[in-house]
């Protein structure tokens, strides 16, 4: 028997729960860094963590494509999406912003999320078109939408930054700009603690299906930098250009943007 919604979605918070306490045991330890053919970095916790992460979520029968996996599932029209540790970086930096990103996929859209924080406790979840939930060290609270800020607050990554970010905030007037780590981001914006966040260096599918879940279950927007169409997935390597992402109640007619021809890779 095919499982809810709610019911897929208390099933990946026991997985991102598992596999975020799977990092913490190798957390501010002298780890071993290898180099992907990305050149990202992986340790033992992103392995640990996608096995833990594989073990609860195969009780909903379906596909798991994993960035720590073998097989991108490209055919799957139903099936989770995960990054079992997102902010290597973060993470190695010990300054407590990675998390674990689970995300239901359905016909090449994320249609439910997890973004799991275990080093600050802090989780957000969204079914779209049912809610989205913050829960800090077990206090649950439905992320609310806040009227539009006097001084527009801008996040941006602490190890993946580009030039043009500035001059979107530049052509924006944006008066805040505030380094948050990994997926984190997202939560950040359902939470209407940013707005807005351009991420103008090419990103993998399981580093954002996750976070565009929660925040369009909050009613925000992750957009195509190009087309202004929600970000879609299954693509052939699953990369994703440039993109913008934004909290309700902004609009994508709400910012300037100034046009490239490309994403930048990572």
């Amino acid at each position: 028997m095919r499982l809810t919604a709610l019911a897929l979605l208390e099933l990946a918070e026991k997985a991102a729960r598992a596999a975020g306490q799977a990092t913490l045991r190798y957390y501010r330890s002298d780890l071993q860094v290898d180099i992907k053919g990305d050149g990202s970095p992986l340790t033992m916790a992103d392995r640990e963590s996608h096995h833990f992460a594989m073990d609860v979520l195969s009780a909903a029968g379906l596909p798991i494509v994993s960035e720590e996996g073998y097989d991108l599932i490209l055919d799957a029209t139903n099936y989770w999406l995960v990054d079992p540790l997102d902010g290597t970086k973060d993470f190695l930096a010990a300054n407590n912003e990675f998390t674990v990103n689970i995300a239901l996929m359905e016909a090449g859209k994320p249609v439910l999320g997890v973004v799991y924080a275990p080093a600050i406790d802090e989780l957000f979840c969204g079914v779209v078109g049912q809610g989205a939930w913050r829960d800090r060290r077990g206090v649950r609270t439905e992320c609310q939408t806040s009227a539009k800020s006097a001084q527009l607050r801008m996040a941006k990554s602490r190890f993946h930054d580009h030039p043009d970010a500035n001059t979107f905030a530049a052509m924006n007037e944006v008066s805040i700009q505030l380094p948050i780590g990994s997926a984190l981001k997202y939560g950040r914006l359902a939470a209407n603690e940013v707005d807005v966040y351009p991420r103008l260096v090419g990103t993998s599918e399981w580093d954002t299906a996750a976070g565009q879940a929660v925040l369009e279950a909050a009613g925000g927007s992750l957009l195509d930098w190009h087309t202004g169409t929600p970000l879609r997935y299954g693509k052939p390597d699953r990369r994703n250009g440039r993109f913008v992402a934004f909290r309700r109640p902004y609009q994508h007619a709400d910012f300037k943007y100034q046009r490239y021809e490309r994403a930048t890779p990572c």
